[in-house]
């Protein structure tokens, strides 16, 4: 029986990369990084490899070293010496499907047989539920004795399950559960069962309450509230009808809010994620069904080719561009002797020398329509000490410096740069901070306004700048954080 591994690996791995990530083939170069370039994380790694486990018929374990494991390259390199050395393979039947256990249920018996009429509508999310099932599907995929599972267990040097198997994991929990492709969770999150059930529960949650058809096995009655007046979300006033305004990093968080809100209020919006493809697709579809004109755009501000394949879209698309928001951010909340020179360069090349190369490369654009604004984002930490931030702080700091530089460069061509500075932000990603259950509350109540800034309010701050036609107001780094960094974090 002849090996059973296509003549050409490096072409069929390039295409199975690019089916499971939807991304252009032409963009998956051997020797590019799957996180740093690609923004391929272990979880959808662990897809790939499930992927090629079934189409090549390859066991369980593979043993390739993790340093073979960080391009597409060194993992056909590792493939190629793993056929070599091993007995040549004969096709295998199909495996068979992973048994997943019935879901668990919770006591929900009376909403389900009254149909929610017995005034009990609105629906909870159990967490110990939840926990039961991720438990559940552990057992199913690793085939291990549900007892030696234990919650708190490193999964890779405790139990042994690495990204592959997690990767594997993870699939069945999306389907179990309908998650999205890319959920991102925080990597220390990846390293326990419970870690993990504490990521899936807050992104649950925070989503509100999932399709009982989904996760009807995870949900307990609670009394249900008086129902919220129904609001218009379509301002009346539309002053960014005609705009093109491009929002880098705006598949998640405060990136995405400004990119509804600028959508809400007339302007077409180009949406860009990195990390998150799957997130910027359903930005831009929900600014569609709310009835806003978006596109989105792939790419990584770090990387000059994806930077300058965006912009060129932009170009080709529109012809100019209005406003351009640079909030795409990456770095590592860490102390200081837990940075590494690669944290830094990282922080650098998407914060700073991403915002550079897209200032510059919208700036003319924005020449041809007579000129145009920019907005950067940075924080209240870049002068002053907050834990985690020692990193992120000084990459902000750098970020207001080139803006006030932009800022007088372009002030010839009718373009406005400046800064805004949100505090902490009440949301998903605050909650993925190190140590964000103590220090979470503790900004809450250092806070004067008595809560944390919100990400509309942001939003609607940055569409109050773009809408003002002082040329004189320009340069500016405008802190909005409730007053935190005035009373001391």
């Amino acid at each position: 029986m002849s090996n059973v591994m296509a003549p050409d690996l490096s072409q069929e791995v390039v295409r199975i990369f690019a089916e499971v990530t939807r991304y252009p083939a032409d963009i998956l170069d051997r020797d590019a990084s799957l996180e740093d370039d690609l923004g391929i994380d272990s979880v959808k790694l662990g897809e790939i490899f499930a992927v090629l486990r079934e189409r090549y018929h390859l066991p369980e374990k593979l043993d390739l070293p993790p340093e073979r494991l960080k391009t597409i390259g060194g993992i056909v390199g590792a493939l190629e010496e793993y056929m070599a050395v091993s007995p040549r393979l004969s096709p295998v039947p199909a495996p068979v499907p992973v048994p997943v256990p019935a879901p668990v249920t919770v006591a929900v018996a009376a909403a389900a047989a009254n149909g929610n009429g017995n005034g009990h509508g609105h629906i909870a999310l159990d967490r110990a539920a939840l926990a039961r099932s991720v438990h559940d599907v552990f057992v199913a995929v690793t085939r291990y004795p549900s007892d030696i599972l234990e919650p708190r267990a490193s999964l890779e040097e405790d139990l042994g399950i690495d990204s592959v198997k997690l990767g594997e994991i993870f699939a069945v929990l999306r389907e179990r559960h309908e998650l999205p492709a890319t959920l991102d969770i925080a990597p220390e999150q990846l390293k326990t069962i419970d870690g993990i059930t504490d990521a899936l529960y807050t992104y649950l949650v925070a989503r509100g309450v999932p399709p009982a058809t989904a996760a009807a096995h995870l949900l307990v009655e609670e009394p249900r509230r008086a129902p919220e007046p129904v609001v218009d979300r379509i301002p009346a006033s539309r002053p960014f009808t005609g705009k093109v305004a491009f929002v880098s990093g705006s598949g998640r968080g405060l990136g995405k809010d400004i990119a509804a809100h600028l959508a809400s209020l007339g302007a077409t919006v180009v949406v860009n994620s990195f990390h998150s493809r799957d997130r910027g697709d359903e930005t831009v579809a929900e600014i569609a069904r709310d009835g806003g004109d978006a596109l989105h755009l792939w790419g990584s501000m770090a990387q000059p080719d994806q930077l300058h394949r965006m912009f060129d879209e932009i170009e080709r698309r529109f012809g100019t561009l209005d406003f351009f928001i640079s909030n795409a951010s990456n770095g590592m909340l860490a102390r200081i002797e837990d940075l590494t020179v690669e944290h830094w360069e990282k922080a650098f090349r998407t914060n700073v020398v991403g915002l550079h190369q897209g200032a510059v490369r919208a700036a003319a654009l924005m020449k041809r329509n007579g000129g145009g604004k920019i907005i950067t984002l940075s924080s209240p930490a870049a002068h002053g000490y907050v834990d985690y931030f020692g990193c992120m702080g000084a990459v902000k700091a750098a970020v207001e410096c080139l803006t006030r530089a932009l800022a007088i460069e372009f002030a010839p061509y009718n373009i406005q740069v400046n800064c805004v500075s949100p505090g902490p932000i009440d949301g998903e990603l605050l909650r993925k901070w190190p140590d964000s259950d103590r220090l979470i509350p503790q900004w809450t109540q250092s806070t004067p306004i008595g809560r944390l800034v919100e990400h509309r309010e942001v939003s609607e701050f940055i569409a109050y700048l773009l809408t003002q036609p002082v040329k004189a107001f320009t340069g500016s780094v405008l802190v909005m954080d409730g007053g935190i960094s005035a009373q001391g974090w």
